[in-house]
């Protein structure tokens, strides 16, 4: 695997689901200093790493980072609690977003809908191929719910948007969901 590859798998463990590894405490909407997440890599990776690699990974990456000030944090996927803030509240949300998941688990989301499982919330994209590439992250054969997103926003379901292409709900009910499509 390459080096940044490594790293930004690091990162994002740290910074979503165990920064106790790193020793890093966030704050209540999951921000820690940049130059603790820069002390946690270098200590759990055992080779020399730069800052300046560590801050390029967390500045390129502005679909799963945020940098702000001398903060930093994952925009989503957290195992633990943070608050989202209201500020990610889109003024607009899509018709349709879209959910990738298994062939395995489409029984049991037809029946109970989506739940955040280990996550804090439910990932919805934006687009088609961003849902896939979600989905490809478990064992197939995938697939893609739709999601009518914006009846499920006006029946008082939060959504909320960390990043471009990603979106964010509490629960989708199985109501909610529009059919799938098998890729």
């Amino acid at each position: 695997m390459k080096r940044k590859v490594r790293i930004s798998k690091l990162i994002s463990l740290l910074l979503r689901h165990k920064p106790e590894l790193g020793n890093l405490h966030p704050d209540e909407k999951g921000f820690i200093p940049v130059k603790d997440l820069i002390q946690a890599v270098k200590m759990i990776m055992g080779e020399y790493v730069t800052e300046n690699e560590i801050i390029e990974i967390i500045s390129k990456d502005t679909e799963r980072f945020e940098l702000k000030d001398s903060l930093v944090r994952a925009r989503y996927g957290h195992s633990f609690p943070i608050e989202i803030g209201e500020s990610l509240r889109p003024e607009e949300v899509p018709e349709v977003l879209y959910h990738g998941t298994t062939r395995e688990a489409l029984s049991s989301i037809l029946k109970e809908g989506l739940r955040p499982m280990k996550r804090q919330y439910v990932h919805l994209s934006l687009t088609v191929d961003r849902a896939l590439q979600v989905a490809r992250r478990k064992k197939g054969p995938h697939l893609i719910l739709r999601i009518r997103a914006r009846e499920l926003a006006k029946r008082g379901y939060s959504i909320y948007r960390p990043s471009e292409l990603t979106f964010l709900a509490d629960e989708v009910p199985p109501d909610y969901i529009d059919g799938y499509d098998t890729v």
